[in-house]
C-alpha cells in the first residue's frame, strides 16, 4: 500500500459520523451506590483510597453532586475524569456524542475494574484491613459486579441503540453456564459482552467443541464478544488453552519445534493468546459471523501476530490444520477482528503500510472519558490516517466497527 494524500475537506466530514467502539463510564466513587447499587456503593467506600493515590484524573472528586459540566464543542475533547461533561450520568451522554460526531459508541465500565480485583483477589489487603474475610471481599465483588450488569441492561435501550452498555459475563465453570449467563444478557436486550482473557471461558480452550453452541448464540444474535485491557488475571495459569482437536499431539515437523502448533505459535500476551486459539483452533471457521472486539489493548502487535499465524498453518502445520481452517489465519482476522490503537502514542498509518491487511481491523475510539484517550484524539488520528487515501479514513473511523456496532 502506498500512502497517497487525501482530500481533507471529503474525507473530514468522516468525523461527523464516527463509530466509537471504546469508551466507559466513570462515576465518582463517592456516587457509586446512587448510580448502581447498595453494593458498588461499598465497593466506593473501600476504593477511595486506592484511586485517590491514583492522582489527577482518578474517580475521587466528592465535590460533584451530578454531572453537569457543560457540554462544548471544547469540553467534550478537553475535560478527562468523573468531571468530564456525560462521564456518568448517561441521559446527558448522547448529546455529548451529538457534540463529538459520534453516531454510535461501545461503553465499557470503569468503576467495575474495581468488582473484578475483588473477584480475583487482586490487591485484598487493601480491602481485609477494613476486617472483611477474603469472602467477604470476594462475595462483595461479585454483588457489584450483577449491580453494574442490571446498570448496564437498564441502558443497553437507550437512544435507539446508540449507546451500546458491555454487559461484563462472570468467570463461570461450565460451558454451560456460560451460555446460561448469555442467554439471560440478550434476553435482556445487551447487545455486547466482556470475557476475561486471563482463563479459559467456562473451564475451556476457546477452542474446544464445547463452546461451540456459546459462539454460534452469539454469532446468531449478533452480539459482539469484546474482551478488554484489565481482563488479562491469571494468563497461562492453566494448560486448558491446548485442549482442542487441533492442538491434539501428532508427529513431530523436527526434534525443536514440538509436536503441535499451538505452543510456538503463543505470545506471551493474554489476548494473542486468547486469538491463537480461535483462529488456529478454527473457531472462526465454524463460526463465520462471529464478531470479536480486542479493545484498548493496543494494535501494533496485530499484523506481526497474523504474518506469524500464517507462517506456521502455511509452512509447517498446512496438513494438521487443514481439517480446522480454510483460509490464511491474516483473513480470518481481518473479517472478524477488531483491535484500536492507543491515541497518544500508537502509529497505526505505519502499521497499515507494513501490514495492509489490518486496514480491515483497526478501528477510533476515544476512551471518553478516560486521560489515556488524549485530547482531540479524532483529528489528530484523522491527521495520520488521511495520507493512506478516504478509503482507509472510512474504515478506520466507521466501517471497521461497524461490525461490533452493527444495525
Amino acid at each position: 500500500m502506498t500512502a497517497t494524500r487525501a482530500s481533507t475537506e471529503i474525507d473530514r466530514g468522516i468525523l461527523r459520523a464516527m463509530h466509537d467502539v471504546d469508551a466507559h463510564e466513570m462515576t465518582p466513587t463517592h456516587l457509586w451506590g446512587e448510580v448502581f447499587g447498595p453494593a458498588m456503593g461499598r465497593i466506593g467506600v473501600l476504593a477511595e483510597p486506592i484511586f485517590r493515590s491514583v492522582g489527577k484524573d482518578n474517580m475521587v472528586h466528592p465535590e460533584l453532586a451530578g454531572d453537569t459540566a457543560e457540554i462544548t464543542g471544547v469540553s467534550v475533547w478537553e475535560t478527562k475524569g468523573s468531571v468530564a461533561p456525560g462521564a456518568f450520568d448517561f441521559t446527558r451522554r448522547l448529546a455529548v456524542l451529538d457534540q463529538m460526531g459520534i453516531e454510535r459508541q461501545l461503553v465499557f465500565p470503569t468503576c467495575v475494574l474495581t468488582a473484578l480485583w475483588m473477584i480475583e483477589g487482586q490487591n485484598l489487603q487493601r480491602f481485609m484491613d477494613n476486617d472483611m474475610s477474603i469472602e467477604d471481599v470476594r462475595e462483595l465483588g461479585w454483588a457489584g459486579l450483577r449491580e453494574y450488569n442490571q446498570w448496564a441492561i437498564r441502558f443497553s435501550d437507550f437512544g435507539g441503540g446508540r449507546l451500546r452498555p458491555v454487559a461484563y459475563l462472570p468467570q463461570v465453570d461450565t460451558p454451560e453456564a456460560l451460555i446460561a449467563e448469555a442467554r439471560r444478557f440478550i434476553d435482556a436486550g445487551i447487545r455486547a459482552v466482556h470475557l476475561n482473557v486471563g482463563r479459559p471461558p467456562g473451564g475451556r480452550s476457546p477452542a474446544h467443541p464445547d463452546l461451540d453452541p456459546f459462539w454460534q448464540l452469539l454469532a446468531t444474535h449478533n452480539i459482539c464478544c469484546t474482551v478488554h485491557v484489565g481482563g488479562e488475571v491469571d494468563f497461562m495459569s492453566s494448560s486448558e488453552w491446548v485442549n482442542a482437536p487441533a492442538f491434539a499431539l501428532g508427529k513431530a515437523q523436527s526434534h525443536e519445534i514440538g509436536l503441535e502448533p499451538y505452543s510456538f505459535a503463543t505470545l506471551h500476551l493474554a489476548q494473542s493468546n486468547w486469538l491463537i486459539t480461535m483462529v488456529l483452533g478454527g473457531v472462526f471457521e465454524r463460526h463465520p459471523a462471529l464478531r470479536l472486539g480486542m479493545l484498548e489493548v493496543g494494535c501494533a502487535w496485530l499484523g506481526p501476530l497474523a504474518d506469524h499465524l500464517d507462517m506456521w498453518a502455511r509452512d509447517v502445520y498446512a496438513s494438521r490444520l487443514a481439517p480446522f481452517i480454510s483460509s490464511a489465519p491474516s483473513d480470518y482476522i481481518a473479517r472478524n477482528v477488531r483491535v484500536t490503537a492507543f491515541n497518544d502514542f500508537e502509529r497505526p498509518d505505519e502499521y497499515i503500510l507494513a501490514h495492509p491487511k489490518v486496514a480491515e481491523s483497526i478501528c477510533y475510539s476515544s476512551d471518553y472519558p478516560h486521560v489515556e484517550g488524549g485530547k482531540h484524539s479524532a483529528e489528530r488520528m484523522f491527521d495520520r490516517i488521511a495520507p493512506l487515501g478516504a478509503g482507509v479514513v472510512q474504515k478506520f473511523f466507521r466501517e471497521n466497527a461497524t461490525l461490533l456496532l452493527p444495525d
